[in-house]
């Protein structure tokens, strides 16, 4: 162990890093694996946006840019929103550009959060929250949702703010959800802002795969509660510029000056570059995201089709690009050993609900954001193994 070993803060030491990545880590390289755990789209960049990136290299875009992101980024964001799902924000003084999605999440937890303090989460849900919470010593309450779509009732979020009161600094809310691919109607949005307003508590709104949803319509809950919602999303899902690392921040001004030196002190600014990338992205993509929508659909479809043919019981997707499938009731073991299961009896690599909640959900989830191919494969070896199992359900 090295001198300065014990200068580690035990909350940091004993923080565990997103299972998601180190399932990825562990099957990625591995050619014999069907690797299907990060949400990572298989489409590339689209060239008219790779080349907008070339132009401002060339146009000498290699300084620092303002902290809070090019003015130009931010009004291309002010007017995507305004078009796209009717939210309005001044690209001034309520709209910021982070390190993907991710810096969003990390600054508003990092910046509300004090040891203690207490994050509501409903379970399943991505693991970032948790892992940034648990860096700030605040305590994460998993909010206990049922299946088969796992989503929050507004008695179940009334309950939980009742209890811990004023404690309660941030509640979490995904939809289009990952890990389960299920979203929230309107009247369900309307049903649970109608709670949250009563409550003086900032609402991380995640809405990172608005732009992808199959059935059905998208509320912002931005529009309903914008004096306390602080939207999430980026240009990773709908662009396919995971790697680019653009995300976005939009909320009342008075909260966003404070937030936005949280990420200056951690991160200073974006690339300018990937901001004028990012920026072509939302003026001119929308027939990229549709033709990308389009392909995720033929395979949530054909997921859908093939679970149902095989026998495996699963949430029904109607976002995003995931399918939760329900661990078969004859299986004896956790979602982890599962999973461990599927990797070394099928060679398909999967993420297990461990990785989403703590608690003891027995389902594992599916990411479609990979070719057809990989999904013909690993369905057949899916199939071939549930077959192998006798595996069955109870109900």
């Amino acid at each position: 162990m090295s001198k300065i070993a014990s200068l580690v803060p035990e909350n940091l030491r004993n923080s565990k890093p997103s299972l998601i990545r180190v399932l990825n880590n562990k099957y990625g390289s591995n050619p014999e694996m069907i690797n299907l755990t990060v949400g990572e789209p298989d489409f590339k960049t689209a060239d008219h946006v790779k080349l907008a990136a070339i132009k401002s290299i060339l146009d000498n875009h290699t300084h620092y840019p303002h902290n809070w992101g090019t003015i130009g980024l931010r009004t291309t964001i002010s007017e995507y929103l305004a078009s796209h799902f009717d939210l309005h924000y001044d690209p001034q003084s309520e709209v910021f550009v982070t390190e993907g999605a991710s810096g969003v999440i990390s600054t508003i937890i990092t910046g509300l959060c004090q040891p203690d303090d207490i994050v509501l989460v409903p379970c399943p849900a991505y693991t970032l929250y948790r892992i940034n919470a648990e860096m700030r010593s605040a305590r994460v309450v998993e909010l206990a949702t049922q299946e088969p779509e796992f989503k929050v009732t507004p008695a179940l979020l009334k309950t939980a703010l009742d209890k811990y009161g004023d404690r309660v600094k941030v509640v979490v809310l995904n939809y289009p959800v990952n890990p389960t691919g299920v979203t929230y109607t309107p009247d369900e949005v309307r049903a649970l802002a109608a709670v949250l307003k009563n409550y003086n508590v900032a609402i991380l709104d995640d809405e990172i795969y608005a732009d992808l949803i199959y059935e059905g319509e998208h509320l912002s809950l931005a529009k309903l509660l914008p004096d306390q919602a602080l939207l999430v999303s980026g240009v990773s899902k709908n662009a396919a510029m995971t790697g680019w690392r653009i995300g976005y921040i939009c909320g009342p001004s008075d909260i966003l000056k404070p937030l936005a030196k949280v990420h200056q002190a951690a991160i200073s600014t974006t690339a300018a570059m990937n901001m004028d990338a990012a920026e072509e992205a939302l003026r001119h993509g929308d027939r990229d995201t549709a033709l990308m929508k389009k392909a995720y659909d033929q395979r949530r479809q054909f997921l859908i089709a093939s679970m149902d043919k095989i026998g495996y019981h699963y949430t029904r997707p109607i976002s995003a690009f995931y399918l939760w499938v329900k661990i078969p009731d004859s299986f004896s073991g956790d979602s982890m050993a599962y999973a461990e299961h599927l990797a070394e009896k099928a060679k398909v690599a999967v993420v297990p609900a461990a990785a989403f909640t703590k608690l003891p959900v027995r389902y594992f989830r599916i990411s479609y954001a990979a070719s057809q191919e990989k999904l013909t494969k690993a369905v057949t070896a899916l199939g071939k193994l549930f077959q192998e199992d006798h595996a069955t359900y109870k109900d």
